[in-house]
This record gives structure tokens, sequence and C-alpha cells, in this order.
């Protein structure tokens, strides 16, 4: 089965942005079985984690564990993150 890609979104001020990236420091430092990427990024107030699963398997497995740490680091910050799941239909990387 391909990857997926996990997106989840949400607005945050400046002090709770802070502190979610802070959240997702702490938490990329041993990532879930099944991550071959994750990212945090932000423009202006609007924050993302997105994350590469290797399978759809993975991504289940991991969700099927209970509420998922990504969303739960949003949580920490203050926010009630949007999610999205997309399938990698195809890719490209430099090496």
């Amino acid at each position: 089965m391909g990857m997926v890609m996990s997106v989840l979104e949400g607005e945050l001020p400046p002090d709770k942005a802070a502190k979610l990236e802070a959240n997702f420091a702490d938490g990329a430092k041993a990532l879930e079985s099944g991550i071959v990427q994750t990212f945090f990024i932000k423009n202006a107030n609007k924050c993302r984690i997105i994350t590469l699963w290797e399978s759809k398997e993975a991504y289940a497995a991991m969700k099927s564990k209970g509420t998922p740490k990504q969303v739960l680091m949003f949580r920490y910050a203050g926010v009630e993150a949007s999610a999205l799941v997309y399938d990698v239909v195809n890719s490209s990387s430099r090496k």
C-alpha cells in the first residue's frame, strides 16, 4: 500500500504558536512507528503539522491507539486542529 500524508492545521496567537512549536520539537525526538518524516510549518498565525506515513496501515495503527500525539500537541497549546489525510499519489526527492 502507498504512503499517506496527514495535515493538522490551526490558527494560533504567537504565544500559543511558540508553545506548539516547543511541543513538536519535544515530540519529534522520538517518532512513532510508521512515520517517514514530519514537519512543523507556520505562516503568520496558521500552524501545520504535516506527517508522511509509510502506509495507510501505519496511519490506521497509530489512530487505533487513541488520540494522535499531533492532535494532543495542538490541544496542549489550547487549539483544536482541523485534520486532513491525503493519499500520496506520486513523489520526487533529491538525493
